[in-house]
């Protein structure tokens, strides 16, 4: 019953933070304040800050638990500053909440009951195989040590050089982080809390790519929701997203089908649509969070092209290839340091 508390505390949480470090980019970017880009918007950049600030920590042996009093001391202050400076805007769509139910109807319930029995699904169903060894194993081998990804996760031992597959994505590092934080234990922060709560943000892209697609018709975004829902569910192979969306939603593979990648897909029907003022600046979080996730986030350079370079084309908006080219730099930035690594020209000792 207590984990089950902690867990719930540890949901909210995670959610109110990235909630609030969303809206204090919109306010930043002087965008409309929405609470499901909010979300999105926060989750990105939370990853972006948490894989700039995280990966170097880890290189300099810093122990975990001084890291985590850090972060979290960081995240207090920034939902600090939200309450302070959002409280008026936050207290304006309150009193709009009755709007809600006329601009969605009946279809805001059942898209909020499919969000709620695809939680259920990732939180209940039992996944055994090696990379689940590896995202659970990393957590529970940085909590029960103090260290950050200095064992093993397969073995237990102590690692004699980091290993460059996995050093640069710094996803376990929050888990970890956050059961250092509220004595969550890893296998319910990893396999629970941060399953329903990656549910909810790739619905969330998913819910805002309808409105998009529809022009902001909130009813047609609900509903493409619940299709995407279906979608997923039935085209179950070893290749589609679905499959990572409902068996392995923990793994940071599953991040990068289900979020960074339908994130570039929004940017994408962004710039076609020719608001590129703010576009830049989501494509660029969500290529830097990919980072965070996986390292196979390396393909994020080909859906970054695939997405943007054909309308930039069509439009000879060719001055836009510098900012394109600069959304995939952490990829780019990426493949550099772990080339170095596997071919010897650096070596990150762990021991």
């Amino acid at each position: 019953m207590i984990e089950l508390m902690r867990a719930g505390i540890g949901f909210v949480l995670q959610l109110a933070v990235f909630f609030t470090a969303g809206s204090l980019l919109m306010k930043a970017l002087k965008m409309k304040q929405d609470t499901s880009m909010a979300v999105i918007l926060g989750y990105l950049l939370y990853f972006s800050v948490f894989e700039l600030v995280t990966v170097p920590m880890t290189l300099m042996w810093v122990p975990l638990k001084p890291f985590s009093a850090g972060w979290g001391i960081f995240l207090a202050l920034v939902m600090i500053t939200a309450v302070l400076l959002l409280k008026k805007q936050w207290s304006e769509q309150l009193r709009k909440i009755r709007s809600v139910g006329r601009e969605h109807s009946w279809l805001l319930l059942l898209a909020a009951a499919v969000v709620a029995l695809q939680c259920m699904i990732v939180v209940f169903y039992q996944d055994t195989t090696a990379d689940a060894t590896y995202y659970v194993g990393t957590v529970s081998t940085s909590v029960y040590t103090g260290t950050m990804c200095r064992y093993d996760p397969y073995t237990g031992s102590l690692l004699k050089k980091f290993q460059a597959r996995y050093v640069f994505s710094a996803y376990p590092m929050h888990n970890a982080v956050w059961c250092e934080l509220l004595g969550i234990h890893p296998i319910v922060q990893s396999k629970t809390v941060m399953s329903a709560m990656n549910v909810l943000t790739a619905n969330l892209i998913i819910y805002q790519i309808g409105k998009r697609l529809f022009d902001n018709d909130k009813k047609k975004a609900d509903l493409m929701v619940c299709f995407v829902f279906l979608l997923q569910l039935f085209t179950n192979t070893i290749y589609t997203s679905g499959t990572f969306f409902f068996t392995r939603a923990y793994e940071g593979k599953s991040l990068l089908a289900n979020v960074a990648i339908p994130a570039v897909l929004l940017c994408s029907i962004w710039f076609w649509q020719k608001e590129e003022k703010n576009m830049w600046i989501m494509l660029f979080l969500a290529s830097m969070s990919a980072v965070c996730f996986s390292g196979s986030s390396i393909i994020l350079v080909a859906a970054i092209a695939a997405g943007i370079f054909p309308m930039l084309c069509m439009r000879r908006k060719f001055l836009s290839i510098i900012p394109m080219c600069l959304c995939m730099l952490p990829e780019v930035v990426y493949f550099l340091l772990y080339y170095s690594a596997k071919t010897g020209l650096f070596v990150f000792a762990a021991s």
